[in-house]
């Protein structure tokens, strides 16, 4: 883990011998740190902190490889991540938020969710929806919120091509939720009729994922 990582990785959650160690819910509560604002309100993209479970950001062919939407679905889709910019876009700022109280505030612009999964079909008794990363990192989400309009899937990030360590070419955008439940570097979406436990949730973060006010 280089010294740029580490520092980030800490400010968001605990670090143990090189490892991220999951924030349980019996924690006092998060701590926030403060972060720099532009004229706009928004967090500088070299500002904006970054977490994951790797220590350098994975690389996505986005000539050859697509994005798989799949599982509990009438009609799997193959989507290559260059089409997703021919979507309709939606645009909205909200806050990204760390169990360890890292957050930052963006302008995010990318396609729905719900466009993706409608067009492929989900099947009527579906329960979760699985996103994976490049990274090998995954988590999930109800149906329900994978649905809602505010979900998304971001392509541009404070107006720019989303950086490599923020997820490019593609990553998970869902208000009201902790940042472990928005996957970056985005592979594949499955869809499921079973609940489904990912990454951090089998470690002892919380499977529902939805920030407390």
């Amino acid at each position: 883990m280089d010294r740029r990582h580490f520092l980030e990785t800490l400010a968001a959650g605990l670090v143990v011998g090189g490892s991220i160690l999951p924030a349980f819910q019996s924690l006092a509560g998060p701590l926030f740190v403060p972060v720099n604002k532009d004229e706009e309100g928004l967090t500088p993209l070299r500002r904006f902190f970054a977490v994951a479970i790797v220590s350098f950001p994975p690389k996505i062919d986005v000539e050859s490889e697509r994005l798989e939407i799949d599982g509990a679905v009438s009609t799997p889709l193959a989507v290559g991540y260059d089409e997703l910019h021919q979507w309709p876009q939606r645009t909205q700022e909200s806050i990204l938020r760390c169990v360890g109280g890292a957050q930052g505030r963006a302008r995010w612009v990318g396609v729905r969710l719900s466009d993706l999964l409608e067009k492929a079909g989900m099947d009527p008794d579906a329960r979760d929806v699985i996103f994976y990363g490049a990274d090998e990192y995954e988590s999930s989400v109800p149906v329900g919120e994978a649905m809602k309009q505010s979900s998304m899937l971001a392509l541009r990030m404070n107006d720019e091509p989303l950086w490599s360590k923020h997820g490019a070419p593609v990553r998970l955008v869902m208000p009201g939720m902790y940042g472990y439940k928005q996957v970056k570097w985005l592979t594949r979406i499955e869809v499921t009729r079973k609940n489904h436990k990912g990454y951090w949730e089998k470690r002892g973060y919380s499977d529902d994922g939805r920030i407390k006010s």
